[in-house]
């Protein structure tokens, strides 16, 4: 059986597990145990939205950290960021609270506008927006290929000396006088005064001995489709509050449509009958806003599986009753790829305990103001309606 001794061992191989290796390995001795293959679960399956603006408008700080990351590492290896700005449709019922919004985010002087219908249609024609009264449209958000992504970074850890393990199970997290020294896995045991455990939706129950994770599996669905006439290169993201969907165009000209988050029970078991609603639902509601669609062809589908907080922020933190050595990186709500780059820095910051270039609090556990006798059971079922479903 294999034993070595590392500074950091990494539990997980997907995007955000990737994302911290690198970030350590410039002078860490990193090791990254993954059950699997690298990316291949939720990484493998998100739609790779990068909407950090939006998502943080209280934090512009944490958005513009993630922003100049993907702006920077384009054209890195294989890796590509286009930029591509995001539409949010506004419903009759909604046009208040979008027109105090946009105040709200013009003050803080963040690249928002309202567009009236006719604007919109006039630069993006296939849209047809009859039964909306606008849109507000978010600059400096873009895509990318997720799993190219979480390859880039696993590439790059490795030229730094990362050592990537695969088809390894880990079985527990090693506890010697409440520190952690290590882990034992299905391959032998690995010695490391810090364990950073970045599993997704698995990390509650893995760490349940450890620590009490508000993290609740959740369930969400992708299907592409390709119109009778491709997108066009300039076509924009978008989403659409109140019917759970967001979309983004293909580099090939086809569609992406995502949305529609439930929290599962049972998340190792796919509904096929959730997946033809989803289907059913996207097949009624997208010929209604974009024009060519109506009988636009459906391409492929799936469904994946993420870790869910109760207010759809990540927890990145070393817990404060855990024992010393443990960080958690989980409960990303879909959110890992457009993420990962402030995560690492985080993580970095707790381990090498560096300053922080933006404010942690919004990834604390304590922000939930957690009951010690809460357990994620509790956690409400979540329907996100904001943008940057990537599963």
């Amino acid at each position: 059986m294999a034993h070595s001794s590392h500074d950091v061992i990494v539990v997980g191989g997907g995007v955000i597990g990737c994302a911290v290796a690198r970030e350590l390995a410039t002078d860490h001795d990193i090791l990254v145990v993954e059950r699997g293959q690298i990316a291949t679960e939720a990484t493998a399956l998100a739609a790779g939205e990068i909407t950090m603006t939006p998502l943080y408008t209280d934090n512009p700080s944490i958005a513009d950290y993630a922003n100049e990351f993907f702006s920077k590492y384009d054209g890195t290896g294989q890796f590509e960021f286009t930029e591509r700005p995001s539409l949010e449709l506004v419903p009759p019922d909604r046009k208040y609270e979008a027109r105090k919004r946009i105040e709200r985010l013009a003050a803080d002087s963040l690249t928002v506008s309202f567009l009236k219908p006719d604007v919109v249609e006039a630069n993006y024609p296939r849209f047809n927006l009859e039964e909306f009264v606008g849109v507000i449209k978010y600059q400096d958000t873009g895509f990318v290929d997720p799993y190219t992504l979480a390859m880039t970074l696993k590439n790059d850890a490795e030229s730094q000396g990362a050592t990537i393990l695969t088809d390894t199970t880990v079985t527990d997290i090693r506890i010697a006088d409440e520190h952690v020294n290590g882990v034992n896995t299905s391959e032998g045991t690995f010695d490391a005064p810090h364990v950073v455990v970045a599993t997704g939706w698995r990390t509650e129950q893995f760490l349940r001995d450890y620590a009490q994770l508000p993290i609740r599996p959740y369930r969400t669905q992708c299907i592409v489709l390709d119109p009778i006439k491709a997108v066009s290169n300039e076509f924009p993201m978008g989403w659409i509050p109140g019917e759970h969907v967001y979309f983004r165009p293909e580099r090939t000209g086809s569609l992406l449509v995502g949305g529609w988050s439930f929290t599962e029970d049972n998340p190792d078991s796919a509904s096929e009958k959730e997946d033809e609603v989803f289907r059913d639902h996207v097949a009624n509601l997208v010929p209604g806003f974009l024009r060519g669609f109506e009988r636009a062809r459906f391409v492929n589908g799936w469904a994946g599986v993420d870790g869910a907080t109760p207010d759809t922020r990540p927890i990145i933190d070393a817990p404060r009753d855990a024992p010393d050595g443990l960080v958690v990186a989980a409960g990303f709500h879909g959110r890992g790829v457009m993420t990962a780059p402030v995560a690492a820095t985080v993580v970095r910051t707790l381990i090498a305990g560096e300053q922080c270039p933006f404010p942690r609090d919004p990834f604390v556990l304590s922000r939930l103001n957690h009951d010690r006798q809460t357990s994620s059971s509790t956690v409400s079922v979540l329907v996100i309606e904001f943008p940057g479903y990537s599963t």
